[in-house]
């Protein structure tokens, strides 16, 4: 930044001198040359009165007057001057006397002196060489230009150091935000931030940096949380798993008990199984579905109903669907687990109810609903259960969390969390209402374009 600041404020500085030598020397000049106009139109009134004036040197002087020459056109008719001739005589200005050659302006020196030389045309074929001294013109184009020179020398330095200055006081930021992130990588700590800044971009940097320290620190917590979930909910079916198959080694075990202990076993593999697979869908938690089609929610309902039904065999089932097909875009298997655990969590609280603190066994209804409305399609499942308090509805979808009238019941307060990030995930909604009898849950899906 230092080299490129310094180099721009150089190369203005380097053409405004350039311009500023052009310009001051053409003015110079201009007025030298006025000077040799004027003089030559001086000479020319003093051969008009002394029609015998043949000229005077006087080149040697340090000021004006200047020296001038009759010139003819050819060598031998130049009119004796009486000193004899000062001038450098060329052939261009015998042409000007010989009326072939425009009157001009010309460099020339005498002896060691350079001069400014003009030439013009006299009525009577001769010529009229007028030279000034101009030793103190170009001493003055000499020191302007050393003058110009330092000042860009000096500009080159200035705008080095200021430029240093100003980068290193912008940069400030940027290294305290590299040095942040050198320490979050040296030591994994993700709590530090970087302190705003007073400048726009840096402070927009700042912001996006802060931003992305965040979302790490609370995924990582995520992580940590989910690790710590997942081993304290498969602590306890590991247990009991590993005490089931111990009690099979015992060859005193009737047929009976050996029935009865292989189909705990069964039961618990199955809630491993499940509580295994909402751990791997909260792990994706609201990530875009991988893989997305278009699919009718009808049949996908249709689907997960008949498993419902087929695990609550004593609950009574009922479908109010739209009457048409109900295109939505997405993921299928995340879908079906999502509407699968809603079904599930319906029946198994409508399986039974609660009595002085225990669930026992009484059946009831599931009553599941398609509808649509301004572009979603929206799945209602409401159910005769105990229903949820009103303190615990804007909780049911915290993973693990589990309401206290709700404990005795099996599970792991993963399902609805399942259903929660799913419809994040697909851009819908998942709610919990409050009912008069039992529980309520909606589940809202954006339409496919085009149904």
């Amino acid at each position: 930044m230092t080299l490129v600041i310094a180099a721009a404020i150089t190369l203005t500085v380097m053409v405004f001198a350039v311009l500023v030598y052009a310009l001051v020397g053409h003015e110079l000049r201009k007025n030298e040359d006025l000077s040799l106009r004027r003089e030559s139109d001086r000479i020319i009134q003093l051969i008009q009165t002394d029609p015998n004036w043949q000229g005077f040197s006087q080149c040697t002087w340090v000021r004006s007057p200047a020296c001038a020459q009759l010139v003819a056109p050819t060598p031998g008719e130049d009119p004796d001057s009486g000193a004899g001739p000062a001038l450098p005589i060329t052939g261009q200005m015998r042409d000007v006397a010989a009326g072939k050659s425009e009157a001009f302006f010309t460099e020339a020196a005498i002896g060691n002196d350079p001069i400014r030389v003009y030439v013009r045309p006299l009525p009577n074929q001769q010529a009229l060489v007028v030279g000034v001294r101009n030793d103190r013109v170009l001493a003055s184009f000499e020191r302007l230009g050393w003058l110009l020179t330092a000042t860009v020398l000096g500009a080159l330095v200035v705008a080095a150091a200021t430029a240093y200055v100003a980068a290193r006081r912008g940069l400030r930021p940027v290294d305290r935000l590299t040095a942040v992130a050198e320490s979050i990588a040296k030591t994994g700590n993700t709590d530090v931030r970087i302190p705003r800044s007073t400048t726009t971009e840096i402070d927009r940097l700042s912001i996006a940096f802060n931003t992305m320290l965040g979302e790490l620190e609370e995924s990582r917590r995520q992580q940590e949380q989910l690790i710590a979930d997942a081993s304290h909910e498969l602590r306890t079916p590991l247990t009991s798993l590993r005490t089931n198959a111990a009690m099979l080694r015992n060859p005193e075990l009737s047929q009976a008990s050996k029935d009865r202990i292989t189909g705990a076993l069964e039961h618990e593999l199955i809630g491993m199984q499940s509580l295994i697979e909402d751990l791997i869908d909260l792990a994706r938690h609201e990530e875009a579905p991988s893989f997305t089609e278009e699919m009718d929610l009808n049949e996908l309902v249709l689907f997960c109903l008949d498993n419902a039904e087929r695990r609550y065999p004593g609950v009574a089932w009922s479908l109010e669907g739209s009457g048409h097909p109900l295109l939505v875009s997405g993921e299928r298997v995340r879908l079906a687990r999502a509407i699968a655990n809603l079904l599930d969590n319906a029946g198994k609280f409508t399986a039974g109810k609660f009595t002085a603190g225990k669930f026992t066994p009484e059946p009831g209804q599931v009553r599941v609903t398609l509808s649509v409305s301004e572009g979603s399609a929206t799945l209602d499942v409401r159910d005769t259960g105990p229903g949820i308090p009103s303190e615990d509805l804007p909780h049911v979808f915290d993973r693990f969390y589990r309401a206290t009238s709700a404990r005795s019941v099996a599970g792991s307060g993963l399902g609805l969390a399942v259903v929660h990030h799913a419809a994040l995930a697909h851009h819908g909604t998942a709610k919990a209402h409050p009912a008069p009898r039992g529980a309520h849950f909606s589940l809202t899906l954006p339409l496919a374009e085009g149904s």
